[in-house]
């Protein structure tokens, strides 16, 4: 098994795949307007974004009409990769046109930022970024 597993990692890598990430898993969200919030997969990246290390979180928000916007935050300090999120809004019906696309950010601050209605819940703001933006948001 584990010889199967090693040649399909090395197979992916020599015909151009991306490698297996190898960072802190910090899960997957699934969060619909205000009615629910991954606490610990904000605290996931936010401890790995102050110590410096690899993490991923993945969250799929909607949109007011139940949308789905999957979004994934990467902090990649090696190699000077840094923050990158991605953000598909292509399932966006009333995006709007050139809105309906994935939109990357490739960014070099991460703060948080406390929600209005509850202090308690954050999102983060990543500035000091390239790709689609100067700067861009994760709720």
């Amino acid at each position: 098994m584990k010889l199967l597993l090693a040649a399909t990692l090395i197979s992916a890598v020599a015909c151009g795949g991306a490698p297996p990430f190898s960072g802190i898993e910090c899960g997957t969200a699934d969060e619909r307007l205000e009615s629910s919030y991954d606490a610990s997969g904000r605290e996931c990246v936010w401890n790995a974004y102050e110590r410096g290390n690899a993490a991923r979180w993945t969250l799929r928000s909607y949109t007011i009409e139940g949308d789905p916007i999957p979004t994934t935050l990467l902090i990649q300090p090696a190699g000077g990769i840094g923050l990158v999120v991605t953000r598909d809004t292509s399932a966006d019906k009333f995006g709007g046109v050139g809105n309906q696309r994935v939109f990357t950010y490739r960014c070099s601050t991460m703060t948080k930022m406390p929600r209005r209605d509850d202090i308690s819940r954050y999102s983060f703001i990543l500035t000091n970024c390239t790709g689609d933006g100067p700067s861009t948001s994760v709720p």
